[in-house]
């Protein structure tokens, strides 16, 4: 593989561990008490609004689609 790929697999990989912990803490505030959940849920809604926002960014500094190539109905599937 590239050694570029590899580095960003790398990075993916790390971003997901990190992800994956998040979401563990996230179950966690929700499952103690209804208004943590209504509150988490806001906060979980509004960073990947922004995550989101990340991308068109990108996308418009790059002028290039991220999320090309990349099937969401697959995603959508596959969760």
């Amino acid at each position: 593989m590239n050694p570029e790929l590899t580095a960003l697999q790398k990075q993916l990989e790390s971003c997901q561990q990190e992800f994956h912990q998040l979401l563990h803490e996230y179950a966690r505030l929700r499952k103690k008490s209804p208004q943590l959940r209504t509150e988490a849920a806001r906060l979980m809604e509004q960073n990947l609004i922004r995550m989101g926002r990340m991308v068109k960014q990108i996308n418009l500094e790059y002028h290039d689609d991220l999320l090309q190539g990349i099937s969401l109905l697959k995603l959508k599937m596959m969760i």
